[in-house]
């Protein structure tokens, strides 16, 4: 078997408020095999777009390690660190304010080429109308400006310019959530092309879990800081361990006639991650909670074949 093309271990990110430390990431590992796509779920403010930012160096993390092509990441500086990024690249939530408006939509695409220094003028505008043509822009929109595209388009710009460098991982953070549903599908279907056409691996980061089953492979459930569940899409919406996971998965709305799902309703609001609750953080509106909940953090386990749960309650 081969190796992951990345590992993450123990990866925490801390943030120093006035209150004191938020816990936004804490203790964070898994590991991404090359081709695949892991979908990152969970409530807002759990830290899964922080995990993916993490990972870029985009935010420079407390503590832990992320391992791509068998290269410490966080290790790499200055000239290293410019030539992983060509690798590394993010598609951004929101498509306008992660565009520069003063740029146009050929200088945005090209930005990244010009800046790592890529062939001449004119190969690198070669180079963009043909990223143009991949994510399906039209040509005259070469010299429009953001404000003159819709959503759909901007975002398109946004994936053109994650595709620049050739990358062999992209973290997508909740690329269609600013994206009116019937352009969501457009765009997913766009991904999902650009993957198998040129064997991308994603960090795919929502909190709709429709979008993460149509695209994923294997998905982990965050919880305020940490990942409580992490499964093959299929074993884990299909036998969901993890009470938090459970109450997630309750939400989603079934198509079928006849077919009803118990509503798990969670009682309270997700703790302060400036002060998370001892042992599990999910006890505190968990409805198995046990004297051992708040004594011992349990750990990411193995329950067998490769369905990761936190939960004492699995043991």
């Amino acid at each position: 078997m081969s190796e992951p093309l990345m590992v993450v271990k123990d990866l925490k990110k801390y943030f120093k408020v006035a209150g004191g430390v938020v816990h936004a990431v804490d203790g964070v590992s898994f590991t991404l095999n090359e081709g695949e796509t892991l979908g990152l779920v969970g409530e807002s403010g759990c830290g899964k777009s922080t995990t993916g930012r993490v990972i870029l160096r985009l935010t420079e993390p407390t503590s832990g390690s992320v391992t791509y092509k068998g290269q410490d990441v966080l290790a790499l500086q200055g000239r290293e660190m410019a030539a992983m990024r060509e690798e590394m690249q993010m598609i951004f939530q929101d498509p306008f304010s992660s565009l520069d408006p003063r740029k146009t939509v050929g200088g945005t695409i090209g930005k990244p080429l010009y800046i790592h220094k890529v062939g001449t003028r004119a190969e690198r505008e070669r180079r963009v109308e043909e990223l143009m043509d991949f994510v399906g822009l039209s040509p005259q929109l070469y010299n429009k400006y953001p404000h003159e595209l819709d959503g759909g388009r901007r975002q398109r710009v946004g994936i053109a310019r994650a595709l620049a460098l050739k990358p062999n991982f992209i973290v997508c953070d909740e690329p269609v959530s600013a994206l009116d549903v019937s352009i969501q599908a457009q765009i997913l279907n766009l991904l999902s092309e650009l993957q198998e056409r040129l064997r991308l691996t994603y960090l795919f980061v929502s909190h709709d879990l429709s979008v993460i089953r149509h695209l994923s492979d294997r998905v982990a459930v965050m919880y305020l800081g940490k990942i409580v569940e992490l499964a093959a899409t299929r074993d884990l919406f299909g036998n969901t361990l993890h009470p938090y996971s459970q109450a997630l998965l309750s939400a989603v709305p079934i198509a079928r006639l006849r077919r009803r799902r118990e509503r798990i309703i969670l009682t309270g609001g997700v703790p302060s991650p400036i002060n998370p609750p001892s042992g599990c953080r999910f006890r505190t509106r968990c409805r198995h909670e046990m004297p051992l909940c708040a004594e011992q953090e349990p750990p990411l386990t193995d329950r067998g074949g490769g369905h990761f749960v936190a939960c004492h309650l699995e043991n």
